[in-house]
């Protein structure tokens, strides 16, 4: 690999700390890439002033550069999405034109910063790989059909912009590939671009993906017999509608199965009035903006994914299955890369039968050892940082090998 390579990554957002599903394997991308010998300028949209020294730390050689955000209300008033509107181009145009090319490739690793990338490709006619995290527009359908007043026709307004821009960005000539997480995604999106379109798995820390247990300092740690984590950002509509679904429609059946059952709920920004509402729940935990949620995970008999919407793939279930922990999780929740339901997770659609997979795992040590031990093996095998970072460069070269990048392993 030349020591010349350099790529541009535009980010969606501050990727510091590395708390949450989208964070951690932006994070996880940069440092892989960083690993691999990529010089990187790496483009941070931020609505208030980075640490611009701890990022560069924290990324070994790459040059980090804060944009900025817009919220103001002729962001909200613009014809496009508003996730596009207040990440504005201006100012990245302007820093462009006098700024010589010093990147063999633009990677805009988030959709939602795709109009930045394109204005990269464009001025410096660059190769341009868009990294999807999920499907956007579906995002924000699911929001406006569970929200009521403005805020749903907010939400209905900016799925509709979010669909055009998607069909834009599907045909768009300063995209050279799209990067989806999940498989489904991928399926769907192939269905619908003119532009190249290929499955990459999610990145994960480089400590989680060889051995996260032993670099924590977790290699012996003992798990709670009867203890369930739910992990995951606490202000996240998703989220929050997967937790009232578990503890409406599964709790009652599993305290009552096995009454010193513990729930802990672990993430971050907990919306108001969450802790009252769960404090309403016995055996229930909430743990709120901890520095890591790996001994959580580590330390739990049954890690729980009761997803009900969103697209992508759930971070926090591959966390839970690097650290050994047995998943159950909806099919939802489950979706991306094509594990195999009933050896490396447990799957479930209606309450009864998810509450009874928990059990079945509780009253099962030797099936949740073994659940646990072939979600872990799968994560190490599939999610590579070496093979990850070489399907990028094949796609952004125009060498990759096509039947390899859209494979999802059906073992």
């Amino acid at each position: 690999m030349s020591d010349s390579e350099r790529w541009i990554v535009v980010v969606e957002e501050p990727f510091l700390p590395a708390d949450a599903g989208g964070r951690v394997e932006t994070f996880s991308f940069l440092t892989a890439a960083s690993a691999a010998g990529i010089r990187m300028q790496v483009l941070v949209p931020s609505r208030t002033e980075l640490d611009i020294a701890a990022y560069e730390a924290a990324v070994p050689g790459a040059a980090v550069i804060q944009l900025p955000r817009d919220d103001s209300p002729l962001a909200h008033l613009s014809p496009r999405p508003f996730i596009h509107a207040s990440r504005p181009v201006g100012p990245l145009r302007r820093a462009l034109r006098h700024t010589p090319p010093r990147a063999d490739s633009v990677i805009s690793y988030s959709c939602r910063t795709s109009h930045l990338g394109e204005e990269i490709a464009r001025l410096w006619r660059l190769p341009h790989l868009v990294r999807a995290h999920n499907i956007d527009s579906e995002f924000f359908r699911v929001l406006a059909r569970s929200s009521t007043g403005p805020r749903a026709v907010a939400y209905e307004l900016e799925y509709h912009r979010l669909r055009l821009a998607e069909q834009e960005m599907h045909h768009s000539p300063l995209v050279n590939a799209i990067a989806d997480i999940s498989v489904e995604d991928h399926e769907w999106r192939r269905a619908r671009a003119s532009v190249p379109t290929f499955h990459l798995p999610p990145f994960l820390p480089a400590n989680t993906v060889a051995g996260a247990l032993v670099a924590g300092g977790l290699a012996n740690v003992e798990r709670a017999p009867e203890g369930l984590v739910f992990v995951g950002s606490l202000d996240t509509p998703t989220n929050i509608e997967a937790l009232r679904w578990f503890l409406g429609g599964c709790w009652p059946t599993i305290r009552m199965r096995h009454p010193a059952a513990v729930l802990r709920v672990v993430g971050r920004r907990p919306e108001d009035g969450l802790a009252e509402w769960l404090g309403g729940f016995d055996g229930v935990e909430l743990h709120t903006d901890v520095p890591s949620v790996l001994g959580y995970v580590a330390g739990a008999a049954v890690s729980v994914n009761p997803m009900r919407s969103g697209s992508g793939v759930n971070i926090k279930a591959i966390e839970a299955m690097s650290a050994g922990t047995p998943v159950v999780s909806t099919p939802t929740g489950s979706r991306g890369l094509g594990w195999r339901a009933g050896r490396h997770l447990l799957v479930a659609e209606d309450p009864g039968a998810f509450a009874d997979a928990v059990c079945g795992l509780l009253e099962n040590p030797w099936l949740a050892a073994e659940i646990g031990t072939a979600g872990r093996e799968f994560v190490l095998r599939e999610l590579d940082h070496a093979t990850l970072i070489g399907r990028i460069r094949g796609m952004l070269s125009g060498q990759a090998d096509q039947p390899a990048a859209d494979h999802a392993s059906a073992e």
